[in-house]
């Protein structure tokens, strides 16, 4: 597993070695010599995601300066992807949610709003493919941050470095799963599942070296995750529905897609709160000395 560390090299050498191959990944799936199509653009997103969690892991071990530097660099490449992404996800989520009620409405009566979501979506993906010049200059831009990474110093005990990034992310994980127990705001549930993802995206990165224990609450933080995507995504589903609102011409229809998302809205609110409870019973002290113990152990067994 090319995003995992190994036993077979220091920590360091480990971690900056993911860090390369997420951004070269990245550069390789942008070649536009391949013929650009959504799924590069996602995958190219993903390998990104994968970079900037490795950065924080490194955060307490490397300068501010650098730290800074190269977050700000992957934050601003994989925004540009954001839009391919979205507009793939689009298509996916409402196909499922249509069939999962299907018994609730003849194929006809949501052809309309159907289409409407996969030309939007074409539409998008189209308007960044055309953007050439801005897809070259990423690429040029992943090409000179892969020369400068192995230029990274560490400066101080990395697994402490590690420690920090990952109690911090746990802890606010902790907190906003807390306070969506007794919210239903939105654009909190959104900020919580962003905090659990990036926490599921570090932690696999050690996954050969977690307890049993610990990779069954892995698997129950990706339920969680997956949960909170598919909200967020139905959330953007209704946005843009809401939006486009004139355009669409039945209401009746629209209606009646708005009414199911809300009430899988409900649902998922309910199911991650049920997980969250789950998930996060621990205190984010308890959590890392499990954390570490096994990890650590596995590390230095080599």
């Amino acid at each position: 597993m090319p995003y995992q560390i190994t036993k077979t090299e220091p920590i360091e050498t480990s971690l900056k070695n993911i860090l390369v191959s997420g951004i070269k990944d990245a550069a390789s799936v942008l070649s536009l010599s391949q013929g650009l199509h959504r799924e590069q653009f996602k995958q190219a997103r993903k390998s990104l995601k994968k970079a900037r969690a490795v950065l924080f892991l490194l955060r307490g071990s490397i300068s501010d300066e650098k730290f800074a530097k190269e977050e700000k660099s992957l934050r601003s490449l994989s925004r540009t992807f954001r839009d391919v992404r979205d507009a793939h996800v689009t298509e996916e989520v409402f196909q499922k949610l249509l069939n999962t009620h299907q018994k609730s409405f003849k194929i006809e009566e949501v052809h309309e709003i159907k289409q409407f979501l996969v030309e939007e979506s074409k539409r998008t993906v189209e308007k960044v493919f055309k953007q050439e010049k801005k897809l070259r200059e990423a690429i040029g831009l992943l090409q000179a941050a892969m020369e400068r990474i192995p230029e990274i110093k560490v400066k101080r005990d990395i697994w402490e470095s590690i420690d920090e990034s990952l109690r911090s992310i746990y802890h606010e994980c902790l907190d906003l799963s807390d306070y969506c127990q007794e919210t239903d705001e939105e654009e909190m549930f959104i900020e919580w599942r962003k905090a659990v993802k990036f926490l599921r995206v570090e932690l696999d990165f050690f996954l050969e070296g977690l307890s049993p224990d610990t990779k069954k609450w892995n698997r129950s933080l990706h339920e969680l995750s997956d949960v909170l995507g598919e909200f967020q995504d139905l959330i953007m589903i209704q946005e843009q529905l809401d939006e486009n609102r004139k355009v669409i011409k039945n209401k009746k229809a629209l209606e009646l897609i708005s009414s199911l998302i809300k009430e899988k809205k409900k649902a998922l609110r309910k199911n991650a709160r049920l997980l969250g409870k789950e998930v996060f019973s621990e205190k984010p002290k308890t959590f890392m000395k499990e954390f570490s113990t096994s990890t650590i152990s596995w590390f230095k067994a080599a």
